[in-house]
């Protein structure tokens, strides 16, 4: 087999493209080298997803492990017949949803898309494949309301090992809204205690940001860094030894809270950036300022936060209407 159409070697080549010439955030480009991974691990009747499905450390580097063994693959061997099965596949033995697949569906488009042009193969898989229509206000329908939030920043303080460490950690996420990506970067450097605020740079776009936080955050931080265990670790998180906390450990660390206190296990580090934006929609806050709180550059980025509770839209209708008459 030619080592230029071998999937693994394609891969590459298609990642070192998204890296010097795409606008596509890290984040980004390693959620398409994962969706990409899947695929070929599908291809080689490799995936295990009972075990995949685990973020633990050690069960992830047992991970890297056996997709680094992957077999040589023929993409111009894949065709559509191919792209279907594995669609089947995520539906029906991973139980993907349709954004998770619809995901999926886009990582594979960009990469035989970036084949056709380099002239690998004559024609394009994708070609007749359907993009899953999803309603991007759905796919975000999860969040905590105010009180489950309040329950769990309670709960990570009570039963945590590391206390300090991940009631800072979930005080990022719920008053804050930052993605992983940007929490596990951040610097002791980075929070401003004489300005409220934290110092992040964005995942998308790499532009600097200040975030504003409450003082009841900027407690937690302070106690934090105050009592840390390694305090010349360079990295604001830390793991177990003084290194930086990866973004796996870091949803780790968040599922398992989720789980220990019954919440719904579909809540997820994101999920928790949701629900920042929604409660402070909810409480009145100007899209226009949540734009710039969670770091978008597109106001239609953050419409998709503006759904309303059932609950929230009447009290709004019978306690705000400027016609009601006060008795």
């Amino acid at each position: 087999m030619a080592p230029l159409v071998d999937y693994g070697v394609c891969l590459d080549d298609f990642l070192d493209e998204l890296r010097l010439v795409s606008d596509k955030s890290p984040a980004t480009i390693q959620e398409y080298r994962r969706d990409l991974l899947l695929f070929w691990r599908f291809l080689a009747n490799r995936d295990r997803p009972a075990v995949r499905r685990s973020r633990r450390p050690e069960v992830l580097a047992a991970r890297r492990q056996d997709d680094a063994q992957l077999p040589p693959i023929a993409v111009t061997e894949i065709g559509p017949r191919e792209i279907r099965r594995f669609l089947l596949y995520l539906q029906d033995q991973r139980g993907n949803s349709r954004y998770g697949i619809a995901r999926k569906v886009s990582a594979l488009r960009a990469f035989f898309g970036f084949l056709r042009r380099e002239g690998v193969i004559a024609v394009d898989p994708m070609g007749d494949i359907p993009r899953p229509k999803i309603n991007p206000r759905t796919a975000l329908r999860k969040h905590l309301n105010q009180e489950d939030a309040l329950r769990l920043l309670d709960f990570v303080r009570e039963k945590s090992n590391d206390p300090r460490r991940d009631l800072a950690l979930f005080a990022l996420f719920l008053y804050g809204g930052l993605r992983i990506s940007e929490l596990t970067a951040l610097r002791p450097q980075d929070v401003k205690f004489g300005e409220n605020l934290v110092e992040v740079l964005q995942a998308k776009g790499r532009k600097q940001r200040a975030v504003p936080l409450p003082d009841e955050a900027m407690a937690v931080l302070r106690r934090y860094l105050n009592e840390r265990r390694f305090p010349d670790a360079p990295y604001l998180f830390t793991n177990r030894t003084g290194g930086r906390l990866s973004r796996s450990s870091g949803y780790f660390i968040v599922k398992r809270f989720i789980k220990a206190l019954g919440l719904d296990p579909a809540i997820s580090p994101h999920k928790l950036r949701h629900t920042c934006a929604t409660l402070l929609l909810e409480a009145g806050v100007d899209l226009r300022f949540i734009q710039e709180f969670l770091g978008h550059a597109d106001i239609s980025t953050t419409q998709i936060y503006a759904h309303v509770s059932p609950a929230k839209l009447r009290e709004v209708i019978l306690e705000k209407n400027p016609l009601r008459r006060t008795k």
